[in-house]
């Protein structure tokens, strides 16, 4: 008896919106790149770091072209999320 009372007032609450398949994976997806995006720009930075401390300047320039890859890396990321969440 008080099963179906309990059944009835929860048929009479609003009910959450489920996402389809495809937006659940959209939305997992965002979420892995813009991990993926912050932990490019940390190690761009931690490569920065490291060239302005390094003595030696073969390694000051291996350090400054691996921030600009992983900085050009992370904006290419930027800009497939940003096309990804406006679709």
């Amino acid at each position: 008896m008080l099963l179906k009372l309990f059944r009835i007032l929860n048929e009479k609450k609003p009910q959450l919106r489920e996402f389809d398949p495809t937006t659940i994976q959209r939305i997992r997806e965002g979420a892995y790149l813009t991990k993926l995006i912050a932990e490019t720009q940390v190690a761009a930075r931690k490569c920065e770091f490291f060239a302005g401390n390094a003595v030696d300047a073969e390694v000051r320039t291996a350090f400054e072209e691996e921030a600009k890859l992983l900085r050009e890396g992370a904006r290419s990321l930027q800009q497939y999320y940003e096309a990804m969440t406006l679709e």
